[in-house]
């Protein structure tokens, strides 16, 4: 094969490496959502269900980043709470009081399983939570 032929071969390559490479960087990430929302009423609070769980199964991750939107916002009384990656890392806590609604946005890696928030309820609490999680 004469020198010219090579270096048409490697071209050939090198485009077919390089149109790969894009495709997997833009076009093969999967959109991912999904979200859990609830309310808290202090006429159904019962004392042995004082931890409330919700779940979402994150079933892909052929994605950059998750990104998190957690909402409270409280009528009466206050709550923790607490976010856990599927391998049982704690990823955020805290507390939120009524009169100050809670929104906040994080971007994690990541991680194919079940995330899982609890809610420490107490006989006072009332509101609404919202946690959604997207690909992003």
């Amino acid at each position: 094969m004469n020198k010219k032929g090579i270096w048409s071969v490697i071209a050939v390559i090198m485009t077919a490496i390089i149109l790969s490479g894009w495709y997997y960087a833009f076009y093969n990430k999967q959109n991912f959502e999904s979200s859990a929302e609830g309310t808290f009423l202090p006429e159904e609070y019962e004392p042995q269900y004082h931890v409330f769980e919700a779940t979402i199964n994150v079933d892909e991750n052929k994605f950059d980043q998750l990104l998190i939107e957690h909402r409270i916002d409280l009528r009466e009384g206050s709550l923790k709470y607490a976010l856990y990656n599927p391998n049982g890392k704690l990823v955020e806590k805290g507390e939120v009081k009524a009169g100050t609604p809670f929104a906040k946005t994080l971007k994690v890696k990541p991680i194919k399983g079940e995330w899982i928030a609890k809610y420490y309820i107490n006989k006072e609490t009332d509101g609404h939570y919202l946690l959604r999680m997207k690909s992003s």
